[in-house]
């Protein structure tokens, strides 16, 4: 019973891990690199916007980390059920249903809400910039499209 309960703990903390490789979508947040470096910013009027999700590991196969730390946790806890050759068929499905479900558990954890902008720059132009919800703007708002040397571009108001 121990070992379960160890395990389960290893399991929790490992996901919670997980969660930390999702990518920062925030307009208000800056990578280190580019501060000092000048970056292009263009006048514009928001024209539409709408809500969608941002996934990193869209497919199951591209979450390995939650399907090695499920398939690892579904084995020991399938170990501890069944006798003899029962206990290799448990040990065997458990870490099958630890992979499938760690798998899913890490691609959840990596989606972000996010809103998608199409903006009119001045000089007619049409630019499209996904970014986080943390700063919301309406559309017909005059905003600044801030493009980095990276080329991240994020939209701030006016």
């Amino acid at each position: 019973m121990q070992r379960i309960l160890a395990t389960s703990i290893l399991l929790f903390a490992a996901l919670l891990s997980i969660g930390g490789c999702a990518r920062n979508i925030s307009s208000n947040t800056y990578d280190a690199k580019t501060l000092g470096s000048a970056s292009h910013t263009y006048p514009c009027v928001v024209i539409s916007s709408r809500r969608v999700m941002v996934e990193e590991g869209e497919r199951l196969e591209d979450n390995k980390t939650g399907g090695v730390i499920g398939a690892i946790a579904g084995g020991v806890l399938g170990n501890a059920f069944g006798g003899g050759r029962g206990r290799i068929i448990t040990t065997a499905g458990g870490a099958l249903a630890g992979a499938a479900a760690g798998a899913y558990a890490e691609k959840s954890l990596k989606s972000q809400e996010a809103i998608e902008y199409v903006v009119e720059l001045q000089s007619g132009e049409m630019r499209s910039v996904v970014q986080g919800t943390d700063v919301i703007l309406s559309n017909g708002q005059a905003a600044y499209l801030i493009v980095d040397t990276k080329g991240r571009s994020r939209l701030v108001a006016r």
